[in-house]
């Protein structure tokens, strides 16, 4: 069985998408659950329409908090985390399943596309080969939306670490690559959806560095590896307050504002 966990609070405009990515796998042995924290908009009512859904909707920690709670109510030997603004394409969870079972992997990971509201068609990317050397060298390569774990895996590392707001997905990477890398796999699995609502915006880069600089630490990472991420986050931060000044004077049109000026 798979078990995707989706932790959500307040993306009642987006989670009937993610809702309904799961429900297009064409794969019999899937629980969906859902970890709500006590939305005020309208992620209930949509949690309501559909009665195949695991869920509850209460106060809690921050988003690790809800996976630990997801993880918990899992029943699947295979676990998928999608937030409650991105979702799956169609019918990938047959190959995740035999990517599982052909590679012995511990973990999976496949190919993601950003995709930018009022922006033009997502393209997907290979996503970067991952190591605990690479993870260390450069956060940025963490792709959350495809990757997929056995469940005794992650309960083995201990879970989702609640210390952490804005990266629990990184510092899960890492303790899973202590134990083994995971098997890349080239195929497209999931979109990213960009949007001026979501933690990782600009107003959140600080504080994502400063959780980022704690874990090499920890880890025992360079001194330069650490102090080149705070200067490029740095960068990112000011590159960021710039777009949104030119923004709200007009220079700049609002559809950039979740999306680079320099389009490649």
């Amino acid at each position: 069985m798979i078990s995707v966990i989706t932790p959500s609070y307040n993306q009642g405009i987006y989670i009937e998408q993610t809702i309904r990515s799961v429900l297009a796998q064409n794969y019999a042995n899937v629980e969906h659950i859902v970890v709500d924290g006590s939305s005020t908009d309208a992620t209930v009512d949509v949690l309501r329409r559909y009665p195949h859904l695991i869920w509850i909707s209460e106060k809690d920690r921050g988003q690790a908090d809800a996976l630990n709670k997801g993880l918990r109510l899992a029943r699947g030997e295979i676990i998928g985390w999608i937030n409650s603004d991105d979702y799956y394409l169609p019918d990938i969870f047959g190959s995740v399943a035999r990517q599982f079972r052909s590679s012995g992997a511990k973990w999976i990971v496949g190919n993601v596309a950003n995709l930018y509201e009022a922006g033009p068609e997502a393209v997907f990317r290979r996503s970067p080969i991952i190591s605990l050397d690479a993870l260390l060298r450069d956060p940025d390569i963490v792709k959350q939306q495809a990757a997929f774990f056995l469940r005794e895996t992650v309960n083995s590392v201990g879970g989702w670490n609640t210390d952490y707001h804005m990266v629990m997905d990184f510092d899960l990477w890492v303790r899973l690559a202590k134990i083994s890398s995971p098997a890349m796999v080239d195929e497209n699995w999931a979109y990213f959806r960009n949007h001026g609502a979501q933690k990782s915006m600009h107003g959140n880069i600080l504080r994502q560095s400063a959780e980022i600089a704690a874990i090499l630490r920890r880890e025992r990472a360079p001194a330069h590896w650490i102090a080149s991420h705070r200067a490029k986050k740095r960068w990112y931060w000011i590159k960021g307050l710039a777009k949104e000044r030119l923004v709200h004077w007009g220079v700049v049109p609002s559809r950039y504002r979740t999306r680079s000026i320099r389009q490649k």
